[in-house]
């Protein structure tokens, strides 16, 4: 218990920000020695993540501590949160009390306030850490004795009862230690889902859907209700999918035939926005309604009928109460953002990608499957590399243009690698066809469309990038340019990809060649003559992708675009590797 409990005084030092070097170096050295202190540190860091109460997580030393550990901590899909989450629910409440009653003197928080949310916080942590200790040695005692540790932390499908709520979309959606749910999947009954970030769409058998904002805790009691711990969700139910309810630590929210917002603050305030139509929000039980049948108004402690264009929030800190606040219809997402959803390819006998087939993406609301080619092929105009990189990419030996990978529909060819800027442009990039000298070129890829492409709401580019398991999951971020600025026009960088790394639709791709040049690729000129040396790509490939709304450059609506200037963002020690881009029509069935 020595080893446990210095753990929780040096990891509790870290979560307020106060453990120096020397700290830090025991800490790390508690987490090589002891598994199990190790998953307690990887989930408590999480867990106060997703909570807002880690302070200060941009210091080098510490992002770089954070890694370390999350590297050596193998997957775990458990419900931890939930659980953690019960064990610090008293003082949670006692921290809310202790808000409510400090009062601000002249602008400033006493000094024995201080000491006193200080106090709290490091209870907080210190009972978080408590649980997390607690459920760490119960799991391993489990194992060595019964062998159901990992039936408890896994649960296999044998174990669990799904719902007929299914995943309908989602939207750069991350969850809490597990990779993204496939569409159309089921979500299981009583199953803490904890989104940390993006928004994903649930739909309901009856009709009803919510679409969760992460950071969110949520999961599914019945095929008509859904439990949400913390975050934001937004709830339609059509006519036939009445009586639809949202659970929240203080309320039940029960739908008569309505559009409406709900926000569930980390201290359970709850607010109600009600868009169109009408909504009953109901006073929670003394006892979880997770266990109970839900009863009718008759037999609720308070109730109260919410109309079209009314906001509310209800609290229960020491009393229940709800407060009118002002309507915002902006609370209420009608629907997951335009993006690009998935894409089909041909296959090779063990089911890796190479040919793109078409392209499936929401646009101004609606969603259209493209083939790809009723896409606009581009052409490169200008390139410059970065110097010892591979700038191209192919199925098998170099043609005879090398440019020509980026014109075709394959994934796996491209003109690759292209040099960057840390900081975006703003004025024209100086390209190879202007006669200008090499070292005044700007660093990059000049990209011209076969036929203009036209800007409409929604994207208007599709842009497909080479992956490894090892690089940034979100995808290696971009800067996107005009290739002629104009008042109202600017550069816009991509940091997110629509389909990432953790994306189902994201597909593995085939084996490929790479190009590596010894020279510093400082032309076209260059890239198409320069001696390069070949081999294939060691290891496994995704095929990432994102589109690109020209109104983020500062185009106007139906304005006509003939090329792009590509730059790799330089914000770390990965580069941009574009296999294919194309523009849209402007023209699209559905």
């Amino acid at each position: 218990m020595k080893n446990q409990e210095r753990f929780a005084e040096l990891f509790t030092d870290y979560l307020e920000g106060e453990l120096d070097d020397a700290g830090l170096t025991e800490l790390r050295e508690l987490l090589a020695s002891d598994e199990t202190l190790l998953r307690s540190a990887a989930d408590l860091y999480q867990t106060h993540h997703l909570l807002g109460m880690v302070v200060d997580g941009s210091r080098t030393r510490k992002e770089k501590f954070v890694r370390e550990t999350l590297s050596r901590l193998p997957v775990d899909s458990g419900n931890f949160v939930s659980q953690v989450m019960a064990d610090i629910d008293q003082i949670s409440e006692d921290s809310q009390v202790v808000r409510h009653t400090i009062k601000p003197q002249s602008n400033m928080v006493s000094e024995n306030s201080r000491l006193e949310k200080r106090k709290l916080h490091r209870g907080l942590i210190a009972t978080a850490l408590i649980a997390v200790l607690a459920l760490s040695v119960y799991s391993i005692r489990s194992n060595k004795n019964t062998g159901l540790a990992e039936k408890v932390s896994n649960p296999s499908i044998e174990d669990v009862t799904l719902s007929e709520a299914r995943f309908a979309h989602l939207a750069h959606a991350k969850f809490f230690g597990e990779l993204l749910p496939p569409v159309n999947s089921a979500l299981a009954f009583g199953r803490d889902y904890v989104l940390m970030s993006g928004l994903v769409e649930i739909e309901f058998p009856a009709g009803a859907s919510a679409i969760l904002e992460g950071p969110a805790v949520f999961r599914v009691l019945t095929d008509e209700c859904l439990a949400l711990d913390v975050g934001r969700c937004s709830v339609h139910a059509p006519d036939g999918a009445e009586g639809f309810r949202i659970e929240t630590p203080v309320t039940s929210v029960v739908d008569r035939g309505t559009r409406f917002a709900i926000n569930v603050s980390e201290t359970s305030e709850t607010e109600v926005q009600v868009i169109e139509g009408a909504a009953d929000v109901y006073q929670k039980p003394d006892r979880p309604t997770d266990q109970i049948e839900f009863k009718q108004e008759s037999q609720q402690k308070f109730q109260v009928r919410m109309t079209s264009n009314q906001g509310q929030t209800f609290t229960h800190v020491g009393k229940f109460s709800a407060d009118a606040v002002p309507f915002n219809s902006s609370a209420y997402h009608s629907q997951l953002p335009d993006r690009v959803i998935s894409y089909q390819t041909t296959k090779d006998a063990s089911g890796k990608a190479e040919m793109l087939i078409s392209v499936k993406l929401q646009r101004d609301g609606r969603i259209f499957d493209i083939p790809v080619e009723d896409l606009i092929p581009i052409e490169v105009i200008s390139f410059t590399g970065h110097p010892g990189h591979a700038h191209i990419a192919t199925k098998g030996d170099l043609p005879s243009h090398r440019c020509e990978t980026s014109s075709d529909y394959s994934l796996l060819t491209g003109v690759i690698n292209p040099d960057g800027s840390r900081e975006p442009l703003k004025s024209d990039p100086v390209l190879n066809n202007t006669g200008d000298s090499a070292d005044s070129i700007t660093p990059g890829m000049a990209i011209r469309f076969q036929s203009p492409v036209m800007n409409m709401p929604g994207p208007d580019i599709v842009f497909f990038d080479l992956q490894t398991l090892g690089n940034p999951p979100d995808g290696d971020a971009f800067h996107v340019s005009p290739l002629k600025f104009k008042e109202g026009l600017k550069s816009h960088t991509i940091c997110i990809y629509d389909l990432t790394l953790e994306s189902p639709a994201a597909l593995e791709l085939q084996r490929f060649q790479i190009h590596i040049f010894e020279e510093h690729v400082k032309s076209l000129e260059m890239l198409e003559t320069a001696s390069c040396a070949s081999r294939f790509a060691g290891t496994k490939f995704r095929g990432l992708a994102v589109g690109i709304d020209l109104s983020d450059l500062g185009y106007e609506n139906g304005e006509s675009v003939d090329g792009l200037f590509i730059q790799d963002a330089k914000d770390d020690g990965h580069n941009v590797d574009p296999v294919f881009i194309g523009g849209l029509p402007s023209q699209l069935e559905v």
